[in-house]
């Protein structure tokens, strides 16, 4: 007997977890299916019409027989080597989160420690001036050839066009006509049926709708994230798009400008503000009976950070990794569970803290920094800021590079830099600091500017 995994919603969300399912199910066993729900958006919040890709979903295309000229092609989108923040810091300085390796270690001594012991001596480090993806932004210059870490922003219906073909290509299919209704037994859903009168028996059933279930229990977290209005804007921009993002501070939020060819996508939000409301937040246990719901139906989340693709895309590996055996499995869904909940509540002390973090001046700011903060993103702000070290928990989707490198933009520098660093002489990390920045910066300078890249590209369209 094969068994159906009915996905719900006809989404961008649900063509990706069709796209992975499709690719790993043996198909003699398992029959995938999407269903349109009438749902509209992307099932992953919805914020604007384009999705910001970080480089971890590379494998995952990669897996697909995609790369990302074939993606940026496909949709008309962007590369991004990182993003600027202006208007967070008391000092008004701007900060640069990028992609890929900031700095090198010596003799197994991590970099922001090194740098922190040269800001002990009186020098001046800026992260960003050893990150090869801060570099090449700030110059102007990528090529897509070049072996840099880069994120993409793609128009989310082209998307998921593409997803939804490789998806089909791969054996999904798509429901002869929309669903009508849920039949459960408890936490079951025993049968789905559609306007069209068929039936459906799902073996397990994908929530991928955007929407989270109005009687589950819900994880707030508007204590600590107060945004709840979203509006998007897209505006004509003229020359070649700048590879990169940028997101400025604002009195009650914060506007993110993501640049594709020929316009700049806006996403404003904001407390109370203009535009469509949401919450912040995730279900309790988003695996409940043969129930899982993923992306937006699972956790939302502002998008500060594109974190809403890897969270979608790690759950369903953890969902792979514990496959049921039968419709109901007890140790499989608590161990789901257990993970994604972690990995969402992470996700969410990054944003916490970046928020507590700025020293922005105002009261939306103010009471960011006041407010009794998760004991999580405490541990991890008040051990930076002491000693520069990083306590790290299960379940990360930031690695502690990434920790580091926001807490620097923000500019929290660390009160005493670590011992480790009192092993090497000053004029051993001038040295190695140097020939690295030296070498980046030989590479930056062979690479075209990305204007040229940009223009050949339309060229070629």
């Amino acid at each position: 007997m094969i068994e159906t995994v009915a996905i719900l919603g006809d989404t961008l969300c649900g063509w990706i977890a069709a796209a992975a399912l499709a690719r790993r199910l043996p198909r003699a066993e398992y029959r995938v299916l999407v269903i349109d729900t009438g749902a509209r958006g992307d099932g992953l919040g919805d914020f604007a019409p384009l999705i910001a890709v970080p480089p971890a979903l590379a494998a995952f295309h990669a897996d697909l027989g995609l790369d990302d000229r074939q993606l940026v092609d496909g949709t008309g989108g962007g590369y991004a080597l990182g993003t600027v923040l202006a208007g967070w810091r008391a000092d008004g300085a701007t900060g640069f989160l990028s992609y890929g390796e900031t700095g090198a270690p010596l003799d197994g001594i991590a970099f922001r420690h090194l740098a922190a012991r040269l800001r002990s001596a009186g020098q001046t480090v800026r992260f960003a001036d050893h990150a090869i993806a801060a570099l090449a932004a700030q110059s102007g210059r990528f090529d897509p050839a070049a072996p840099i870490d880069r994120g993409l922003h793609l128009d989310s219906s082209l998307y998921a066009r593409m997803l939804r073909s490789i998806a089909c290509n791969n054996g999904a299919e798509n429901a002869s006509a929309p669903l009508r209704d849920i039949t459960t037994d408890g936490p079951i859903a025993t049968h789905l049926t559609l306007t069209d009168g068929t039936t459906v028996e799902p073996f397990l059933l994908l929530d991928c709708t955007g929407t989270a279930p109005t009687d589950a229990p819900f994880e707030d977290w508007s204590h600590w994230l107060p945004c709840n209005r979203t509006a998007t804007e897209t505006v004509p921009a003229d020359g070649a798009p700048p590879p990169f993002a940028q997101v400025d501070a604002q009195d009650a939020g914060w506007v993110m400008g993501w640049p594709l060819d020929g316009a700049d996508v806006r996403v404003a939000c904001s407390v109370d503000g203009a535009g469509r409301s949401f919450r912040q937040g995730a279900l309790a246990a988003p695996w409940t009976g043969n129930r899982i719901a993923l992306g937006a139906a699972s956790c939302l989340l502002e998008p500060l950070h594109p974190t809403a693709l890897p969270l979608l895309l790690n759950a369903l590996v953890r969902l792979i990794q514990y496959w049921p055996a039968d419709r109901t499995d007890p140790v499989a869904s608590a161990a789901f569970n257990r993970g994604t909940t972690g990995e969402q509540a992470r996700a969410r002390d990054f944003v916490i803290a970046q928020y507590a973090a700025a020293g922005r001046p105002g009261a939306f700011w103010n009471a960011r920094r006041t407010t009794e903060l998760p004991d999580t993103v405490v541990a991890k702000r008040d051990l930076f800021a002491a000693r520069g070290r990083l306590p790290m928990f299960d379940d990360e989707p930031f690695e502690e590079e990434d920790w580091a490198a926001m807490f620097d933009a923000m500019g929290v520098v660390p009160r005493r830099h670590d011992a480790l660093a009192d092993l090497l002489p000053i004029p051993a990390i001038e040295r190695h600091l140097a020939a690295h920045r030296a070498a980046m910066i030989d590479r930056v300078r062979s690479l075209p500017p990305y204007a040229q890249v940009v223009a050949r590209r339309r060229a070629v369209a």
